[in-house]
């Protein structure tokens, strides 16, 4: 697969970096992005992002759908968004749905929205970011425990 593959079946053109590569900047697309390698910077207008285990993102993420299973330190704007188990996220999360698999380490803030709040743009929300500031962030973090009583 190259850097730019055509999805056969869908028809859509899927842009991928790969677990050897690392990129700085932005990127606006009108495609779906698989991340493997490391990304430095804010992807724009996506169908799709999936940051895949080896992957990493310092940035923020607007797309339809994003489903992170790597690193991620940002802001995440999309109408579903799926953390799963070997994830671990900072930053802040605006959606219209949320799953997030036992295992995974967010420590975010989380904003689950109505179809009327899902379309408020980059400038309402950036706008919030003070007012976020004050309100102390909610960790959640989800981890098997053993119900063992040791010896004294």
């Amino acid at each position: 697969m190259g850097f730019l593959s055509k999805d056969v079946k869908a028809g859509e053109y899927v842009s991928v970096i790969s677990e050897q590569c690392q990129f700085q900047g932005t990127l606006d697309l009108q495609g779906s992005l698989r991340i493997d390698g490391a990304l430095e910077g804010n992807v724009d207008n996506a169908k799709y992002v999936t940051v895949s285990k080896t992957g990493t993102v310092k940035g923020d993420i607007t797309a339809q759908g994003v489903v992170i299973i790597g690193k991620m330190t940002g802001d995440i704007v999309a109408d579903s968004v799926e953390i799963l188990a070997d994830a671990k996220i900072t930053g802040n999360i605006r959606s219209k749905s949320i799953l997030i698999e036992g295992g995974a380490k967010v420590s975010a803030t989380i904003h689950v929205v109505g179809e009327e709040e899902a379309s408020l743009d980059e400038e309402e929300i950036a706008a919030e970011e003070p007012k976020k500031a004050e309100e102390p962030k909610k960790e959640v973090k989800t981890e098997k425990k053993d119900n063992k009583k040791g010896d004294k």
